[in-house]
């Protein structure tokens, strides 16, 4: 009967609207969980590359003085490059001076030689 089948109908959609609302809650739970674990992932990675700048420049403020620290801040200012971090701090350890620290610097990034007061 038509009344039999409204009831029905009403019924069946609103299971299946309750039905449609969980799974698209589970699905958009899933997503944030995903798009918080990235971003998470990529706070970690930032957070991890200012701690190693920080520590190069420390270990070069404690061999060379400040003001080849602060000159190799501003030249790793940006530097992501987990390879070129390690070269760097080989270079802290393996330089006799601020001025050829910084001159070895340079020469890897290929800038313009900077001058020194060490």
């Amino acid at each position: 009967s038509p009344i039999i089948e409204t009831i029905w109908d009403k019924d069946y959609r609103a299971e299946a609207r309750e039905q449609g609302l969980a799974l698209g809650r589970e699905e958009g739970r899933a997503e944030g969980r995903e798009e918080g674990l990235a971003e998470g992932r990529e706070e970690g990675r930032r957070e991890g590359e200012v701690l190693q700048r920080a520590m190069l420049a420390r270990q070069a403020r404690r061999k060379f003085g400040a003001e080849t620290a602060e000159r190799l801040a501003a030249l790793l200012e940006g530097v992501s490059d987990r390879e070129r971090a390690e070269q760097v701090a080989d270079l802290v350890i393996d330089c006799a001076s601020g001025r050829d620290l910084l001159k070895q610097l340079e020469r890897l990034a290929h800038a313009d030689p900077v001058e020194t007061s060490d």
